[in-house]
C-alpha cells in the first residue's frame, strides 16, 4: 500500500507545474518532484531523508528564516513578489513565488512543511509593462500639448499594445474606476469566471471579490496589494485565485485599478490530495507498529498488554518531565514495540515457569538487539531502534546488551526502562506473583542514580504517589 500511495502522489507533484518539496518537521526532505529536478539538477535520490539547509546551502538565509517561521508558528509564509533562488541551474530565470504551508495529522499536530514554488517571471515582466505604460500615460498630458495628433497616435499604439497583450494572457485581468465599477476584463476572465466581458461591464467590482477583499483599499492607499489566496465568484459558484491589484495613477490621482489573477483550484487540489496521501501513509505506519505488537504478545500470553503498559507508564513520566512532541512520539512508538525481538525466542521459553537456564537467558537477553535489528532500516524520523536496543541498559553500565552507562543511553531509553520494570514487577510472570506496584516503585527509588536515571525516577513516582496512575 505504501508503493501504491507514493506512486500516485509521484504522478500528481510531477505534473503540477509547480516545484513542491515536503519536508518533514525535523527538516528531512521527503518529497521532491521533477520541477526541482530541472531546475536544481539534483535528481530525488540524492535529497530524500536530507536536511534541506544541507540541500539548498546556497539558498538566501530569508527563505530559512520563512520556514523557521513556520515550524515555530505553525503559520503559513509567503516570499514575494520575487525570490531570488542562486541554485537555479541552466540559466532558468529564478523569479518565484513561494509558499510555506504547515501540515497537520489529524491531532491538529505538525507533521512537517510543504513548500511550493511557482515562477511567475511571465508575471512579473507583465506588471513591469503595466508599470511602464503608467508611467508613459503620465507623459500623456505634455505630450498633447505638444502635438495632439501625434499624442493621439502614440495613444493608439499603446492601447493595441495592451489589447494584444491581455488577449493572450492566460491571467484574468479586470479593470475598474475609482467608483469600483469594472470597465474592461480580457478573455482570460471570461473563460476563468464564466461570465461574458457584457456581464461584467459596469457592474461593480464588490460583485465580483469576496466580502473580506482588500482590493477597494488600493483605492486610498494608493500602493499594490496583493493575495495569494482568496475567492473570486463565479456565474455558478466561487473559484480560489492568487491576484495582484495595482493602481493606475495620473497626476496624483488614482484613475483606475488593475486586478491581474491566476485560477489556483488545481493548485489546490494538489494541496490537498498530497495531504490526505500523508495521513494515509502515516495510518499505514500506525497500523504496521500495532500489528508487529501484536505478533509479539500473541507469542507471549503471559506478558499480553505489557507493551501497551510500559507505553503508558513512560509517556506520563515523558510529559511529567516536559520532553518536547518529537521525544514523545519516538517513546509511543518505540514502547508499543520494545519488545518485537521476542518472536524470535521459543514460546516455551517466554512461558516457562521455572528459572531459566544461561543459555535461556541469554537467548531472552538478545531480544533487545534483535529488535534493534528488526527496526533499524525503518525511517520513524526518530531513533526508535536505537531506543528499542538500550532498553534494558542502566546508568552504571550494569545493563545489556553494549554495556553503556551515564550520558551514552539516550533519555527516552532510561525513561523506557523504568517503566518497563515498574511494570513487570508489579505484574503476573510464569515464573512469580505479581511483587505489586509498591514494591516496583521501591525498586526504582532505591536504585535512583544507581539503575536508573534519578530524574526519570521522579517523575515516575509523582505520576503514582501524587497524581493517582494505576496500572490497569
Amino acid at each position: 500500500m505504501l508503493d501504491i500511495s507514493q506512486e500516485i502522489a509521484s504522478a500528481i507533484l510531477d505534473n503540477s507545474g509547480l516545484g513542491i518539496i515536503f519536508v518533514d518537521k525535523t527538516g528531512k526532505i521527503q518529497l521532491w518532484n521533477n520541477w526541482m529536478t530541472h531546475r536544481t539538477g539534483l535528481d530525488i535520490k540524492d535529497v530524500i531523508g536530507i536536511h534541506i539547509k544541507d540541500v539548498l546551502a546556497n539558498i538566501p538565509h530569508t527563505f530559512f528564516d520563512a520556514l523557521d517561521y513556520v515550524y515555530k508558528h505553525f503559520l503559513p509564509r509567503v516570499l514575494s513578489p520575487v525570490f531570488h533562488l542562486s541554485y537555479m541551474s541552466n540559466n532558468i530565470p529564478a523569479k518565484q513565488f513561494i509558499k510555506i504551508i504547515p501540515v497537520f495529522d489529524d491531532k491538529t499536530e505538525l507533521e512537517g512543511v510543504l513548500i511550493l514554488i511557482e515562477d511567475i517571471t511571465t508575471h512579473l515582466a507583465y506588471e513591469e509593462e503595466i508599470e511602464k505604460k503608467s508611467k508613459k500615460l503620465r507623459i500623456l498630458e505634455e505630450k498633447a500639448r505638444l502635438d495632439e495628433q501625434e499624442a493621439l497616435a502614440w495613444l493608439k499604439e499603446q492601447l493595441d499594445f495592451n489589447d494584444a497583450l491581455t488577449s493572450n494572457l492566460g491571467e484574468g485581468i479586470i479593470v475598474f474606476n475609482r467608483a469600483g465599477i469594472i470597465t474592461s476584463t480580457n478573455p482570460a476572465t471570461e473563460k476563468i469566471l464564466n461570465w461574458t466581458s457584457l456581464e461584467l461591464f459596469g457592474i461593480h467590482i464588490k460583485n465580483i471579490i469576496s466580502d473580506a477583499s482588500k482590493i477597494l483599499n488600493v483605492l486610498e492607499s494608493k500602493e499594490v496589494i496583493k493575495s495569494d489566496e482568496e475567492y473570486f465568484k463565479k456565474k455558478d459558484g466561487y473559484i480560489p485565485v492568487s491576484y495582484v491589484a495595482s493602481p493606475v495613477i495620473l497626476n496624483g490621482k488614482i484613475m483606475s485599478v488593475i486586478i491581474t489573477f491566476l485560477d489556483i483550484s488545481e493548485k489546490k487540489a494538489i494541496e490537498n490530495k498530497l495531504k490526505e496521501a500523508y495521513k494515509k501513509t502515516k495510518k499505514i505506519l500506525k497500523d504496521l507498529i500495532n500489528t508487529l505488537s501484536f505478533t509479539t504478545e500473541i507469542r507471549d500470553p503471559y506478558t499480553a498488554g505489557h507493551q501497551r503498559r510500559v507505553t503508558k507508564i513512560a509517556l506520563l513520566t515523558a510529559e511529567e518531565m516536559g520532553l518536547d512532541k518529537d521525544s514523545i512520539e519516538a517513546i509511543s512508538i518505540a514502547g508499543i514495540l520494545h519488545d518485537i525481538g521476542k518472536i524470535a525466542i521459543p514460546s516455551e521459553i517466554l512461558s516457562k515457569p521455572g528459572k531459566l537456564n544461561s543459555y535461556e537467558l541469554q537467548l531472552v537477553k538478545g531480544h533487545s538487539r534483535l529488535g534493534y535489528e528488526i527496526l533499524k532500516d525503518i525511517d520513524f524520523s526518530q531513533p526508535v531502534a536505537k531506543i528499542v536496543l538500550q532498553h534494558h541498559e542502566r546508568i552504571d553500565g550494569s545493563g545489556y546488551p553494549e554495556g553503556i552507562k551515564g550520558d551514552e543511553i539516550l533519555l527516552e531509553a532510561k525513561i523506557l526502562g523504568v517503566a518497563d520494570v515498574v511494570e513487570a514487577m508489579a505484574s503476573h510472570r510464569p515464573y512469580r506473583p505479581s511483587l505489586g506496584i509498591d514494591a516496583a516503585l521501591r525498586e526504582i527509588e532505591k536504585n535512583s542514580g544507581i539503575f536508573y536515571d534519578t530524574s526519570v525516577v521522579k517523575a515516575c513516582l509523582k505520576i503514582f504517589r501524587d497524581k493517582g496512575f494505576k496500572l490497569e
